[in-house]
């Protein structure tokens, strides 16, 4: 297939890929709340089980444990 004006030809985009967090990655969190006292709040677990990456988990674990402790 030919692309015109400079669009990539049908079929040649790539969908992107889900990120799925590991098993490893999920129990690490829950660690690291467990540490910090958040385990048990539910904001906290439903973090855990929506976040795509283990970075994304636990900036939203540091967010919580800000709020609750620091301020």
């Amino acid at each position: 297939m030919k692309s015109r004006r400079g669009r990539p030809a049908l079929g040649a985009v790539k969908k992107p890929v889900k990120k799925i967090i590991t098993r490893q990655e999920r129990k690490d969190l829950k660690t690291l709340a467990d540490d910090f006292g958040l385990l048990y709040m539910e904001e906290v677990q439903e973090i855990i089980t929506g976040c795509h990456s283990y970075s994304e988990g636990q900036q939203g674990i540091m967010r919580i444990y800000e709020a609750v402790y620091l301020r």
